[in-house]
């Protein structure tokens, strides 16, 4: 079994919040693998020992939870293609998006065995030219390689830093309820992230709508995990310390655009990784019980108004 080993205090969180024990790894990633054998509709999926490990320890090692997650991560595979289709990193559209460094995690924790930070950057793109699901696409994308290489992402969690800097009127309008499902909807039920806290800074005129849609859709303990700053964001250095941060959030790590370059390279190097997992999904014409779709998973697409952003 080719599982990369934790360092002593990240294997101590293991243990103690995911319930980890390493004398029973093996046998529990073996269970789930000939668990997805036996699914007629997932005959197509063959997930590394390092890709399934990431889901049971976000699901704290629950056998059932992960069977469940894993199902649905392969189902939105083929039941949501606009973001699992189509990720070739070299495809000059992606290419532009990775230049926008909408989504970027930091190269460093604030200790060992610390969350990792992450910054999502809504104003970054043109919302004229990029649309907000290829944003997200490649954010999953990047998500992805988290769940595969990062220790602290899968273990401790994720702190998110919203920057909301030159959000205007027309992305916050392409956030509307249907895409909003989706993604929470991804992140919740089918994907291992554990987000710990979210740090909403510049906040924009009309992101009070966004914010309750988004609300409406998520958990009460995420809810609870949100942060929202006005002028003065100094509050967030505790969870996102200086010393992790680009210079452009006043950190001391460097700067943005070399942060940009950093994860654009990271990318491209998956790029055999992701053209070989479109193939990876569920085949749903071999389910055995009713077949998912858009409609039976997220409602009736269209049915939906956009935002009435004022």
């Amino acid at each position: 079994m080719k599982i990369r080993p934790l360092c002593p205090l990240l294997q101590e969180k293991a243990e103690k919040e995911l319930f980890e024990k390493s004398n029973r790894i093996s046998s529990d990633v073996e269970a789930i693998k000939e668990w997805l054998k036996k699914q007629p509709h997932l005959q197509a999926v063959n997930p590394t020992d390092q890709w399934l490990i990431a889901f049971l320890r976000g699901n704290k090692y629950s056998l059932e939870r992960t069977k469940e997650k894993c199902e649905m991560y392969y189902t939105l595979r083929t039941v949501v293609p606009e973001i699992f289709k189509g990720r070739d990193p070299m495809d000059p559209y992606i290419q532009d998006i990775l230049n926008l460094g909408f989504f970027l995690p930091t190269k460093s924790c604030k200790s060992t065995d610390a969350c990792k930070a992450t910054i999502t950057r809504f104003g970054a793109s043109d919302s004229s030219k990029y649309h907000l699901l290829d944003i997200m696409k490649v954010m999953f994308m990047i998500i992805e390689i988290l769940l595969l290489e990062d220790d602290n992402f899968v273990v401790a969690g994720m702190d998110v830093l919203f920057d909301m800097k030159g959000v205007g009127i027309n992305i916050l309008s392409q956030w509307t309820p249907t895409i909003a499902k989706k993604l929470i909807f991804l992140i919740e039920k089918a994907l291992p992230v554990r987000m710990k806290s979210s740090h909403v800074i510049y906040i924009p005129p009309g992101f009070e709508a966004a914010y309750n849609l988004f609300k409406a859709f998520v958990a009460d303990k995420i809810k609870q995990r949100f942060h929202l700053y006005g002028q003065n964001h100094d509050g967030m250095y505790d969870a996102l310390p200086r010393s992790i941060l680009p210079k452009e959030y006043g950190g001391d790590d460097g700067s943005l655009q070399e942060l940009i370059d950093f994860w654009k390279r990271k990318v491209e190097s998956y790029r055999d990784w992701f053209l070989k997992e479109e193939t990876e999904r569920s085949n749903e014409a071999l389910r055995p019980d009713k077949s998912k779709t858009t409609s039976n998973l997220f409602g009736v697409e269209g049915s939906f108004r956009q935002l009435d952003i004022d």
